[in-house]
């Protein structure tokens, strides 16, 4: 008789992408909760791309679709005791704001997720652009223009929360072999952690860099050490799914992350309010099978 593999995740997961997103093809919202039940996951944030500008616009949501997408989540809802919350993940461009704006406020979100994904129109997600945006300068210089995007974004006011805070990471192997070390990166991101502090935007504990290749998650240790000491008191975590199969998955090692750099609690979020829950409230209580 083999045993069960080993449980790698919580009792949240807040950052889940079903079909939508054009990357999570047959990843529905109802597949999404009969493996949470199994799992013993609790509360579920689904945050389905949302891309209004570039050539990546189709990714995800158009504008029409998201109320159906929410009626979606809130149908499911009524078949499973999963909490299920009505997120979006938001690429961010600064001169989108108010468009946004307009858009967010249009729905009844629980949570809005936002990411960087472009840099003065390089897309530092994509192994084809992601060379463009570090080759020629220090390391140092490329992440303090990346950081200072990453602040405009927190004080958009757009957002509960920013996705995956060093993403930049993913295939920064191809400019170097060196991994970043966060002593490289630069003096803006303590300017972007302020902001976060000053208009009460939370940081993302993100597993999906394991899935990514680098053996690691999003942000870095030293990252999240100086989100807490710069008074940064709302945290997330989220597996970035985009297959029903990856669901929470390492989730656990985000949390020793979170604990480890000196926090004490995760945030849960209904209605854009965010609400504490102790670390040893999330821990998984009890033997679960895939």
């Amino acid at each position: 008789m083999t045993s069960p593999p080993p449980i790698t995740w919580i009792r949240k997961d807040y950052h889940v992408h079903e079909s939508h997103s054009s990357d999570a093809p047959g990843a529905s919202v109802e597949k999404y909760c009969r493996v949470a039940e199994r799992r013993g996951i609790d509360e579920i944030a689904f945050t389905s791309h949302f891309i209004i500008s570039g050539p990546d616009w189709d990714f995800g949501l158009r504008p029409h679709q998201i109320q159906g997408y929410l009626e979606e989540i809130e149908r499911v809802q009524e078949t499973t005791e999963v909490v299920l919350r009505r997120g979006i993940e938001v690429d961010y461009f600064p001169v989108e704001e108010r468009v946004l704006e307009g858009i967010i406020d249009d729905h009844e979100f629980d949570f809005v997720l936002g990411s960087l994904h472009y840099i003065r129109g390089i897309d530092v997600g994509s192994s084809r652009d992601s060379p463009r945006f570090f080759t020629g300068r220090p390391l140092e210089e490329s992440l303090n223009i990346y950081f200072d995007g990453w602040r405009e974004a927190v004080e958009s006011g757009l957002f509960d929360a920013m996705a995956h805070p060093d993403y930049f990471r993913k295939y920064l192997h191809l400019t170097r072999a060196e991994p970043a070390t966060w002593e490289e990166y630069g003096t803006t991101v303590y300017e972007a952690l302020d902001s976060l502090r000053s208009h009460g935007v939370g940081v993302e504990v993100n597993t999906s860099g394991l899935r990514h290749g680098l053996g690691d998650i999003y942000p870095v240790k030293g990252f999240l050490e100086a989100a807490r000491e710069a008074g940064v008191d709302r945290v997330t975590v989220g597996s970035d799914c985009h297959s029903v199969d990856d669901l929470g998955l390492e989730t656990q090692r985000a949390l020793r992350r979170v604990e480890n750099a000196g926090y004490g609690h995760l945030c849960i979020y209904e209605g854009r309010k965010n609400r504490k829950f102790r670390l040893s409230d999330v821990v998984m209580r009890e033997p679960r099978q895939l």
